[in-house]
C-alpha cells in the first residue's frame, strides 16, 4: 500500500480568522473509481487514515500530520480533487503538498487567506510562481480554487477567473507531436503489424503460449485504437462481442471525463484478422481476472515498452502508440471530428494539432508511391541474404514467389522459406515486409515491380493528377518503401 503523507504544521502560527470559516469534511466522501467502474467511498474519520482504490491498488492518503490551524483547508481541497476530478489528481495534489517544503507551503496559504485576491496575485508574481515546479503551481492553485468557493477571507466565487489567469509555467504537450519524436518510425509499425499478424496465424495452427497471446491482443488494441494504459488494462471479458460474421466488437470505458460524461463508453471494431487472437486469449486467460488481461495499468504500460524495444529496439510507449494512430488518421484523410471521436475528447482542440503536423499533401503523395528519405530504415528486420536467379530455380517450385496482384504478373523477385502454400498472406505484396522472404539480387527486376505498383497507387485516386490521398493509397506505403529499400541493397550488391 502507498503512503503519502503531508508534512504541514511546525513552528508557532498565528492564527487566521478565515481559517475557522472552514467547513468540516463530510463523514462519507464519494468518488468515481474509473479503473473499476464503480463509485467508491472513503471515511474521513477513519482512524487509520485516508485509503482510497486507484488503478486496481490502495493508496494511503496518510493522515499522520503535525497540527496546524491550515491542514483543515488542505483536507477539504484534497476531497474536492478526488471527488470532481479524480483519485489520481487527489493523489497527485497530495505528493506535491508532501515534497513542498512546510515553511513554502504555509507562507503561500497564509499570504492566500490573509490578503487580498489581488496583493496574492502579485505575491505570486513576484515570489512564489518561480519558486515552484509546474506541477507544484498547478496543485497549490488548486487550494486556491478552492479558497474561491469557500469564499475564505477576501476570496470570492468570482475570483476563480483570477485564479485560473495566474502566470504559470509554459507547457507544449503535444511537442512530441509537432517535432515528430512522439511517433513511431515506419519500420517499427510494420514490425508490429507482422508480430501481431504472425501470433494471428500461430493460433491457428498451432497453441502459442499463453503470454505471447496476451501479448499481440495488447499490442493489437494499443496499435488500432490508440488507447491508454487505464483504459486497455480495465477492459473486462464481459466488454467482448463477438459475431458469427467473425466480427470482434470491444466497450472501452473512456477516462479523463468530467460531470455526466463520467462513465461514458464507446465500442471499436477490431481488425478482421485479428480477431482470433482475443478467442484464443479467452481460453487461455486467467479464469477468476475480472480484467481482461489482469494487469494494472503500469504493469501493461511496461508489457508496450517491453515488447516494442523487442521488436524494433526501441522502447515505444502508449502514449507513443497513440499519437501515432491518431496521425494515420490525419494522414489517411480523416476529419477533425472523427479524429476527435477516435482519442474521446469533446473537442478538436488535439485533432488541430495532428493536422497542423501532417505532411503537406504533396509529401503524402510521395510518401504514399514510396518515394521517402527514409526508405531503408524499411528493409524489411531480419530478412535474410541475397540470392541469385539461379538459385531460385533450384528451389522447390512452392518456394519460388510468383503472383498477379492488382493484374500485374510477377514472378522470379525471391524466395519464400516457408513456401507460398503456407503463407496466407499476398506474395509480392507482402514478401517483401516479410522477414521469410530472399530476394534475388537483381535490381533492374525489383525496380520494373515497383514502377509498376506505383502505377497502381495512381489508379487509386486520378490516373491522371494526384491531388488526394486515400486511406488505400496509403497501405501500399510500406511495401513500396521495402520494395525500394531491396532495390538499394541489390544495387550496392552488384
Amino acid at each position: 500500500m502507498t503512503q503519502l503523507q503531508l508534512p504541514l504544521g511546525g513552528g508557532h502560527e498565528t492564527p487566521l480568522p478565515s481559517l475557522a470559516a472552514v467547513p468540516p469534511l463530510p463523514t462519507i466522501v464519494r468518488y468515481y473509481d474509473d479503473f473499476a467502474r464503480m463509485q467508491r467511498t472513503l471515511r474521513t474519520d477513519a482512524e487509520s487514515g485516508w485509503v482510497i482504490e486507484h488503478n486496481g491498488a490502495e493508496v494511503s492518503l496518510a493522515l499522520r500530520w503535525a497540527n496546524s490551524p491550515m491542514l483543515d483547508l488542505v483536507k477539504v481541497a484534497l476531497v474536492e480533487a478526488l471527488t470532481n476530478l479524480s483519485p489520481a489528481t487527489a493523489i497527485g495534489y497530495c505528493g506535491v503538498y508532501n515534497r513542498l517544503a512546510p515553511e513554502l507551503l504555509t507562507g503561500i496559504i497564509r499570504h492566500l487567506l490573509g490578503s487580498s485576491p489581488t496583493a496574492f496575485r502579485q505575491r505570486w508574481i513576484v515570489d512564489f510562481r518561480d519558486r515552484l515546479t509546474r506541477q507544484q503551481a498547478v496543485a497549490v492553485r488548486h487550494l486556491a480554487r478552492t479558497t474561491c468557493r469557500l469564499e475564505l477571507g477576501e476570496w470570492r466565487i468570482s475570483d476563480l477567473s483570477l485564479v485560473r489567469d495566474l502566470p504559470g509555467h509554459h507547457l507544449d504537450k503535444y511537442a512530441g507531436v509537432r517535432d515528430g519524436s512522439s511517433f513511431l518510425s515506419g519500420n517499427a509499425r510494420s514490425l508490429i503489424v507482422e508480430f501481431i499478424d504472425t501470433v494471428a496465424r500461430e493460433v491457428e495452427e498451432t497453441r502459442p503460449p499463453r503470454i505471447r497471446i496476451r501479448d499481440a491482443a495488447i499490442l493489437a488494441i494499443s496499435f488500432q485504437f490508440g488507447l491508454r494504459t487505464k483504459q486497455i488494462a480495465s477492459i473486462e471479458p464481459e466488454d467482448l462481442k463477438f459475431f458469427e460474421n467473425g466480427a470482434l466488437h470491444i466497450r472501452i470505458g473512456l477516462i479523463k471525463q468530467r460531470g455526466a460524461k463520467i462513465g461514458r463508453t464507446v465500442t471499436r471494431r477490431v481488425q478482421q484478422g485479428w480477431v482470433n487472437i482475443f478467442s484464443a486469449w479467452m481460453e487461455v486467460r486467467p479464469p477468476k481476472s475480472a480484467k481482461l488481461f489482469d494487469l494494472r495499468p503500469d504493469q501493461l504500460g511496461d508489457v508496450i515498452q517491453a515488447l516494442t524495444s523487442d521488436l524494433s529496439g526501441t522502447a515505444y510507449s502508449a502514449r507513443d502508440l497513440r499519437h501515432t494512430a491518431a496521425q494515420r488518421l490525419v494522414d489517411g484523410g480523416a476529419s477533425r471530428e472523427s479524429v476527435s471521436d477516435f482519442l474521446g475528447h469533446t473537442d478538436t482542440t488535439a485533432a488541430d494539432v495532428y493536422f497542423t503536423s501532417s505532411p503537406t499533401q504533396a509529401a503524402l503523395v510521395n510518401a504514399a508511391l514510396g518515394y521517402s528519405p527514409t526508405y531503408q530504415a524499411v528493409a524489411a528486420a531480419g530478412r535474410g541474404d541475397l540470392i541469385t536467379a539461379t538459385q531460385l530455380l533450384k528451389r522447390p517450385l512452392d518456394e519460388q514467389v510468383s503472383g498477379m496482384p492488382h493484374g500485374i504478373p510477377v514472378s522470379g523477385i525471391g524466395a519464400c522459406t516457408s513456401g507460398q502454400t503456407q503463407c496466407r498472406r499476398n506474395p509480392v505484396l507482402a514478401c517483401y515486409t516479410c522477414h521469410k522472404f530472399l530476394p534475388v539480387s537483381d535490381a533492374a527486376l525489383h525496380r520494373g515491380v515497383l514502377e509498376d505498383l506505383r502505377g497502381v497507387v495512381r489508379d487509386f485516386d486520378q490516373p491522371a493528377k494526384l491531388d488526394r490521398v486515400s486511406g488505400a493509397m496509403m497501405q501500399l506505403r510500406s511495401t513500396l518503401e521495402a520494395i525500394e529499400a531491396v532495390v538499394g541493397e541489390t544495387e550496392k550488391s552488384s
